[in-house]
């Protein structure tokens, strides 16, 4: 499913604000809906299809608008797909107009929404710290303009609980003014000593405990023990999975078009799904060039180190000569990622395979339930050491770019990482790579390392 947006200048109003219509090409079928929402040209930005975080032009309630519509229109073809049917234009047309209908009761003003009740009887510590979720689930992402991630909601969710789980166990009221030295030595004990916690664990917590006591003490004005600013947020680097360059390369070689690879794709096909008959021929093929494209979607991020929803928007016009120019959606940074091919990397190669082939200007086309088909592919290449995922592919591109010798502050400028720190939670190790290179500079060494 492609989905783009347009703003509409040809259908300029009066008073200087044109709609903005939402374009969605999906299976075959292209369908055009106005989003409901207006913009002057000059708030419009058309690199990235959204309004500009300028004053006046209500970016914040505008962009969530056009997010909510692509956010349905690819669920409605994800629960299609799930029921193994078709999505027909006439059904998303009916979900998307649904969703961009006011409700009956709406009139010229609308009352602010009702704030979620607060639970009275909870100690006040943890109401201040329901009332700061409720806050944080209004802001806005600073670079992305979106709304916070449900993850990042789920992990202030997850704090909470874990001080609530401290204060029942110690019988103990927290309180503002209670965030002391012994409180955070003893908060250490708890989560180190007795819940048998990682030093992560517990560094994310009090990183998340620091934010909630500065948004009582600065927005809320609340006296709170200053003490809490020196809590320390320890982290520990823990070392990631990657692909190691023999397992990249057995991906790689996998040909789908030789016997041996379509009689396994059978056989895969068969243990999951009932056996097939001729009216099913279609399908199984279908479903057999899905795998394909599974495969060539991870080489893809394995390629250019970007994650799946960056590598899904990669189109022909972010390729500047031999240097892949993009913005990574999450965050907005620049990525500046080589365009050739070496002897491990193949990334014109692959973009040749699907040229003509994907649909709008696209390197390759979007691949669905990337995730579920890589299992597929995983059994091809007969790799047990690690699930397969699109994440993988991120990991292993700044893994190998490293161990290929290039300088970490390049590969950065390719992920669009901005910090060390960062950056090394991509960083894995390839323990056969690692000891040849130390063999390699040992002087006086049998280089008997394969």
């Amino acid at each position: 499913m492609k989905i783009t947006r347009q703003l509409r200048k040809d259908l300029l109003n009066q008073t200087g604000f044109a709609p903005i219509q939402v374009t969605i090409c999906w299976q075959g079928n292209r369908l055009r809906i106005s989003s409901g929402q207006l913009c002057r040209p000059e708030f419009w930005d058309e690199a990235e299809s959204k309004v500009l975080p300028k004053k006046g032009s209500h970016y914040n309630h505008i962009n969530p608008v056009l997010n909510s519509i692509s956010e349905a229109a690819e669920q409605a073809l994800y629960t299609a797909e799930q029921e193994r049917r078709r999505l027909d234009k006439a059904e998303l047309d009916g979900i998307l107009k649904n969703l961009l209908q006011p409700a009956p009761s709406v009139q010229a003003f609308v009352a602010p929404a009702a704030e979620p009740d607060i639970d009275e009887s909870r100690p006040q510590f943890f109401q201040l710290m329901d009332q700061w979720i409720q806050a944080y689930e209004k802001k806005l992402n600073p670079n992305t303009y979106r709304k916070i991630a449900k993850s990042t909601l789920d992990g202030l969710g997850a704090t909470r609980s874990r001080f609530e789980g401290y204060a029942q166990a110690r019988q103990v009221e927290l309180s503002l003014q209670e965030m002391t030295n012994d409180f955070y030595a003893d908060f250490r004990a708890y989560m180190l000593d007795e819940l048998d916690q990682e030093i992560n664990t517990f560094g994310k917590h009090i990183s998340r405990l620091k934010t909630f006591l500065a948004w009582c003490e600065e927005e809320q004005e609340l006296d709170v023990n200053k003490k809490y600013r020196k809590f320390q947020s320890p982290s520990q680097y823990v070392g990631v999975d990657a692909l190691t360059e023999h397992e990249l390369r057995r991906l790689i070689k996998i040909d789908f078009t030789s016997e041996q690879v379509k009689e396994q794709l059978l056989k895969i096909h068969e243990q999951h799904y009932s056996t097939m008959h001729s009216p099913e021929l279609q399908r199984y093929q279908a479903w057999a060039a899905h795998v394909e494209l599974a495969r060539d979607k991870f080489l893809e991020c394995a390629y250019t180190g970007l994650r799946i929803s960056d590598a899904e928007q990669l189109a022909w016009q972010h390729v500047k000569g031999q240097m892949i120019h993009i913005k990574a959606g999450k965050n907005q940074h620049e990525c500046y990622i080589p365009f050739y091919d070496d002897d491990l990397f193949h990334m014109v190669e692959l973009a040749g395979k699907y040229e003509g082939r994907a649909p709008g200007d696209l390197l390759l086309p979007t691949c669905y339930r990337v995730n579920e088909f890589l299992k597929f592919v995983q059994q091809l290449a007969g790799l047990t050491r690690l699930p397969l995922t699109t994440k993988l592919g991120r990991k292993t591109f700044v893994t190998l770019k490293l161990y290929q010798g290039v300088p970490s502050r390049l590969v950065m400028q390719s992920t669009g990482h901005t910090t060390e720190s960062s950056f090394n939670h991509y960083v894995g190790v390839d323990t056969m790579k690692l000891l040849q290179e130390y063999a390699r500079r040992s002087p006086g060494m049998q280089r008997s390392v394969a």
